[in-house]
């Protein structure tokens, strides 16, 4: 896969980010206001409960005090005065005792709201004696009414919310916060209250929840949300422009290359003696005085220009030594061989360019050092004691270093974020094995560099990533690099933990701790670990050795 298309394949993941966080922001709310009306009839159960309760505690004791005299039980019950008044007006008793017994208030205000309840229990605010606004709760006993005049009533047990009690008129006769009307939504002293109203007899009871935090919390995660929404639209248009600067400065180099070869492939032998440099004025024109913006670009600019160089010194020797090469065959088949050879190193400057842009994917990571040229010799180490072919070896060797190049395309704060990962970022951490697929794409040619990359995080015992593949069901050198990989992350120091002696990673790897266990490893690459671990530990010490040296050196130039 060409790396304009890994960039567009980026910005499609992109779009599809911001769809999804608008999904999630959605989500979100919708989820909270379930929460919130879950939560509000729940607490207007309760509430609902918790009044008929107190209303019954209340009727009881009045019974309860009508009988006995009480004065001390009053005031226990939060009751300032208590009255039995009979159907005709008349007050018959009262607590404490005072002047109002035998007092008739039929022709009251008081005396006409309270012959209109008609249930047992009943609660309202009313004035009476001393011209002043109370709450008397009351209920009929007998042929009379018994009426207590309420000190304080309080039924919340929970600040985050509030009742407010109404008869069936809207008049409020109880509520611990001052309200003029009750609608679905209010805001009460910069707070905002969400409302569930339920009927009690002839009363409405409306339970008020604070949803101010809930709603502060959603919005302050919205906004967030939003904002990363707006830095992948910025991060899309520049890399929108990326791509476009990148393929168009790319053409053009291909495009002088593509007219170089065919140039090269419709000469005749009478025009390798007559070739000269202004042949490839024309081809050479549109990039010679361009300075691209990629530095690899320029570089593969100087490589085709020194290749043509070299093509023309070739041609100059061909043309002096045109005599010499009619008498002998051999030389001219020689210097043809040196002329194809130039040839193909023109070609392979093409392919050269890739290797530019891996050399980015190993910048891409702040930590590897030279873990990936480590890894290469351990597993080189195995598959030798293994007795696998020269080949294999060799290209185990050539490709271990590519086990982690899929990170390219993972992001740069999660790859060398110190300490460790959240679990968010863990998941996307794993997905470098699966980039893999995408720039290695079906080159039967990169076949091993794919496995590796893709297989190294695969346990034998089946407990690996990404597909959970166990056994042989790995490619065996998938299963090499992953012993080799182990080990040398286990010897290095990280971000987020310090560097284990060979001896306490041998440990590791063969006995297994609270991560690691033995049976992730094939056991045939076990055994081999366990009879050549000093030979591991000869590498990882050489290479440690040659980079105190090149600190040393650079601390004596500065």
């Amino acid at each position: 896969m060409r790396y304009s298309e890994i960039i567009k394949k980026y910005i499609q993941n992109s779009i599809r980010q911001n769809i999804i966080f608008l999904l999630i922001i959605i989500v979100l709310w919708i989820l909270m206001f379930l929460n919130i009306n879950s939560t509000l009839k729940s607490v207007s159960v309760i509430n609902l409960n918790n009044f008929n309760d107190i209303m019954n505690h209340y009727y009881y004791h009045l019974k309860y005090i009508s009988i006995i005299n009480d004065e001390k039980l009053l005031k226990d019950i939060g009751i300032s005065n208590f009255f039995i008044i009979d159907k005709s007006g008349k007050i018959r008793k009262t607590l404490p005792e005072n002047q109002l017994d035998e007092k008739n208030i039929s022709n009251t205000e008081f005396y006409s709201e309270l012959i209109k309840k008609n249930s047992g229990i009943f609660i309202f605010r009313n004035k009476f004696f001393d011209e002043k606004s109370h709450i008397y709760i009351g209920g009929k006993f007998s042929n009379s009414y018994l009426i207590g005049e309420l000190d304080e009533l309080r039924f919340e047990i929970d600040s985050n919310y509030f009742l407010t009690i109404q008869d069936k008129s809207g008049r409020i006769i109880y509520s611990k916060i001052p309200v003029k009307e009750i609608k679905k939504f209010s805001m009460i002293n910069n707070r905002i209250f969400i409302n569930n109203t339920t009927n009690w007899n002839d009363l409405k009871l409306t339970t008020s929840l604070d949803i101010t935090l809930q709603l502060l919390y959603n919005l302050v995660i919205s906004l967030f949300v939003f904002l990363i929404i707006i830095w992948n639209l910025v991060s899309r248009g520049k890399s929108t422009k990326f791509i476009h600067r990148f393929e168009l400065e790319f053409s053009k180099i291909i495009k002088s290359m593509e007219s170089f070869l065919k140039e090269l492939r419709i000469l005749d032998r009478q025009s390798f003696l007559n070739i000269s440099v202004s042949d490839f004025e024309e081809i050479l024109e549109p990039i010679r005085d361009e300075n691209f913006y990629f530095e690899e670009l320029n570089e593969l600019k100087e490589v085709e220009f020194l290749s043509i160089k070299e093509m023309l010194e070739l041609f100059d020797e061909i043309s002096a030594s045109t005599e010499e090469l009619e008498a002998t065959n051999k030389e001219l088949e020689d210097l043809y061989m040196q002329l194809e050879k130039a040839y193909n190193d023109l070609e392979e400057s093409y392919r050269k360019f890739s290797s530019h842009l891996s050399s980015i994917a190993e910048e891409y990571d702040e930590i590897t050092g030279n873990h990936i040229e480590r890894v290469a010799k351990y597993s080189r180490l195995i598959a030798e004691k293994m007795g696998f072919d020269s080949k294999f070896v060799d290209d185990i060797e050539s490709y271990a270093p590519l086990h982690d190049i899929g990170k390219l395309m993972i992001k740069h704060e999660i790859l060398n974020k110190p300490g460790g990962l959240t679990r968010d970022e863990y998941e996307e951490m794993k997905k470098h094995t699966i980039f893999a697929d995408k720039i290695f794409g079906k080159d039967e040619r990169f076949k091993m560099a794919k496995n590796i990359a893709m297989y190294h995080h695969e346990n034998y015992n089946g407990t690996g990533y990404p597909f959970g593949l166990k056994g042989e069901e790995i490619p065996i050198e998938a299963r090499i690099v992953a012993l080799a990989d182990v080990y040398d992350a286990l010897r290095s120091e990280r971000p987020y933990k310090d560097e284990y002696t060979h001896k306490e990673t041998y440990n590791i790897i063969t006995n297994g701790d609270f991560k690691t266990k033995p049976d992730i490893f094939d056991p045939k690459i076990l055994n081999i670990f366990k009879k050549y671990h000093k030979e591991f530990d000869k590498i990882y010490t050489e290479y440690k050795r040659k980079e105190i040296i090149k600190v040393e050196k650079f601390d004596k130039v500065d």
